[in-house]
């Protein structure tokens, strides 16, 4: 799933929507995980786990996946508050009364100057405070005209300071192209060339995701004020499930200062009882975090997948989690 906003909040995660696999292992030999049932209990899910994997356990040859129809009586709309939390209240309404959208995306007043700033976004100024963007759809007007008068309550119910909802397609390339150009738009926050422009993309319960945006916002400030210097710090989400990213442009001496930052957002997220990362994976720089969201014991389990699959640790070494003492060579 991509910064740009998609469909997933109406049909599940990107690895929902793969049926099957082919993959080549470590040894050479080459797997097809399932065939095109629907659903399957057959085994373990290999699947699945080679899709979290970040390459670490087997190449990808060929992908089946499921497809989704393309959103019929489209509607595009955005929502403006004068908190994160008012818009957050809105989507946790919604989803209480079993309503779900094609597209949920929540950004703050940083977020939302972004976009003024860059240009990005030039047929109109958007106000500067938390904006709700979202997309309804659905197979007849009457259910689009029903999600729309939900969402329209529970927006004024919520303390929205204004309300729109178009299906006139040059409106809704407006609203939407301001959603889509939002990380692009970050770059607009740079002082100097050389800045440095970070991320995180925690999830958390959605009623926890106003108290990580907070947080974050919170911890960038002192990590700015410790530093003497300007950092920037912007957030939106995937707000349907919970997904934020977190976005940090500071100078680049202040690089280490940051990457600790964005550690402690990655903690913060675990006392929300969240996970460090929603959808980007762990790489190399959020291994130790990784450590402390699953326990060593969970670490050592995924060593043991990876030993059993690739033993000289050939696939993608040092991703996920370390695979290397201090000092050492690259081993299992």
């Amino acid at each position: 799933m991509s910064c740009s906003g998609t469909n997933a909040y109406a049909y599940g995660t990107m690895a929902s929507n793969v049926i099957s696999l082919t993959l080549v292992l470590a040894s050479g030999s080459i797997i097809k995980t399932h065939h095109r049932p629907r659903k399957t209990s057959a085994g373990y899910n290999l699947t699945h786990l080679v899709i979290g994997s970040e390459g670490t356990l087997a190449l990808v040859t060929e992908a089946v996946l499921r497809l989704a129809p393309l959103p019929r009586n489209l509607h595009v709309g955005l929502a403006t508050f004068k908190t994160f939390q008012e818009g957050v209240d809105v989507v946790v309404s919604l989803q209480k009364l079993g309503h779900r959208l094609e597209a949920l995306e929540l950004a703050d007043g940083p977020q939302m100057t972004c976009v003024n700033v860059s240009g990005l976004a030039p047929a109109r100024r958007f106000e500067e405070v938390p904006t709700l963007f979202f997309k309804i759809a659905g197979p007849s007007m009457h259910i689009v005209q029903d999600q729309i008068a939900v969402m329209q309550e529970l927006c004024k119910t919520h303390g929205a300071s204004a309300v729109e909802i178009t299906h006139e397609q040059d409106e809704m390339d407006v609203i939407w192209g301001a959603r889509k150009c939002m990380g692009t738009a970050l770059l607009a926050m740079k002082q100097q060339p050389t800045d440095l422009f970070l991320h995180s993309d925690c999830a958390v319960p959605i009623s926890n995701l106003s108290r990580l945006v907070a947080g974050t916002q919170s911890l960038i400030h002192q990590a700015s004020t410790t530093n003497q210097a300007d950092w920037f710090c912007a957030n939106v989400g995937h707000i349907g499930d919970g997904n934020v990213h977190s976005s940090i442009v500071c100078p680049q001496e202040h690089y280490d200062a940051a990457m600790s930052v964005i550690m402690d957002i990655a903690r913060l997220a675990l006392s929300l009882e969240g996970t460090v990362t929603g959808e980007h994976g762990v790489g190399m720089k959020l291994r130790d975090a990784l450590e402390e969201e699953v326990g060593s014991e969970g670490v050592e389990m995924m060593r043991g997948v990876k030993r059993s699959l690739d033993p000289r640790g050939i696939l993608n070494p040092g991703k996920v989690f370390r695979l290397e003492g201090e000092g050492g060579e690259p081993k299992l």
